[in-house]
């Protein structure tokens, strides 16, 4: 079977490494990352891992729409409103 055509399209981003022990943070953008990453400042081999999406799609921009914050000033500060609470004292 030719792997050339199938292969999935990648997600474009930055993969951003950070040492558990140090903090030194590593940035991949265009290469994997090696399998036995070793940090130059403190040599430890633990890792935490974070990707950015640098080009937007439709599942990244529905997570965000699910959960980000509404920042609109005009909005009220909750959508709960008098009526509800007096609902939840009556049985």
């Amino acid at each position: 079977m030719d792997r050339s055509s199938d292969q999935t399209q990648r997600t474009e981003g930055v993969l951003t490494q950070v040492c558990l022990e140090c903090g030194k943070e590593y940035y991949f953008d265009r290469v994997e990352p090696p399998a036995e990453q070793v940090c130059e400042r403190c040599g430890n081999r633990v890792f935490r891992s974070f990707f950015d999406v640098t080009r937007k799609d439709d599942i990244n921009e529905d997570f965000e729409d699910t959960t980000s914050r509404d920042l609109k000033t005009d909005d009220p500060a909750t959508d709960v409103a008098p009526g509800d609470l007096f609902d939840l004292n009556n049985p």
